[in-house]
């Protein structure tokens, strides 16, 4: 065969995560504090964000009770609102940090700006919450069999009878958090400061979580249990808990991957 008509070879190179700095332990203390400190700098925005959020939840939360058979269409559209109000966060941060000023007008733009970016990460965590549904409906069904067929299986559920699919369901849960956590972490902060793509964004977030297990854990516990928290006052806690999280997050973002 001539060389003319050989196919040229197609190189492919790895996606390369961006550069994390090593993290102490003790710093998700101090993301913590320098968020609250930028909530307060912002407060008015940062409390109508975490009041949207709040109301969106319970909300859906109330309607899904009576109507259970509409949870997954509720709360896929709770997953658009949630990364909608975290990217409108990191939005506002940056442009407070460059002395800008704010109104809701620009908070409007900013959010049609950006909403491809938040209808895909929305796309992202619906195929997660469908993959964990299934997986959850699946070991449900295996233990309903050791369930009493005189009792109905709301009142029973959490009984000691259902301690092994309790145990089975909430480390599948783990494992889902996990992932989730991983995944978007640190992706959606690196989106927001538009100078990543999808990929290289939720490769370095992935890297970062993997590579530095102990302060990402501590800071995924820490969110964690603001959540349970926040969720256990029927939502309104996170009126302050969801913006003070997301302007954390954000400047814990900057020290991770923009310090020299």
């Amino acid at each position: 065969m001539s060389k003319s008509n050989q196919v040229p070879a197609v190189e492919y190179s790895p996606l390369t995560p961006l550069k994390a700095r090593k993290i102490m332990l003790n710093e998700p203390f101090e993301w913590l504090r320098a968020g609250w400190q930028s909530f307060w700098s912002v407060k008015s925005y940062a409390l109508l964000f975490g009041v949207l959020f709040a109301v969106s939840g319970a909300l859906i939360s109330y309607a899904s009770v009576g109507n259970p058979q509409l949870m997954f269409a509720f709360w896929s559209g709770f997953l658009l609102i949630a990364p909608g109000l975290s990217m409108l966060i990191f939005h506002v941060a940056q442009r407070h940090e460059r002395g800008e000023k704010l109104s809701l007008v620009q908070c409007g733009r900013l959010l049609r700006q950006h909403l491809g970016q938040t209808l895909l990460l929305a796309l992202f965590l619906a195929l997660l919450m469908v993959a964990w549904i299934r997986v959850s409906t699946v070991i449900t069904a295996i233990y309903a069999v050791s369930l009493p067929g005189t009792v109905d299986i709301s009142g029973s559920f959490f009984s000691l009878d259902n301690i092994g699919m309790l145990a089975t369901l909430g480390a599948v849960g783990a494992v889902f958090a996990i992932i989730v956590f991983a995944l978007f972490a640190w992706s959606m902060p690196m989106l927001a400061r538009g100078r990543q793509d999808y990929a290289t964004a939720i490769v370095t977030s992935v890297h970062t979580v993997l590579s530095q297990p102990a302060p990402m854990l501590l800071w995924g516990m820490i969110v964690a249990a603001l959540t349970i928290v926040s969720m256990a006052t029927f939502f309104v806690a996170f009126a302050v808990v969801f913006p003070w999280l997301g302007f954390s997050t954000w400047e814990a973002y900057k020290r991770i991957f923009e310090s020299e």
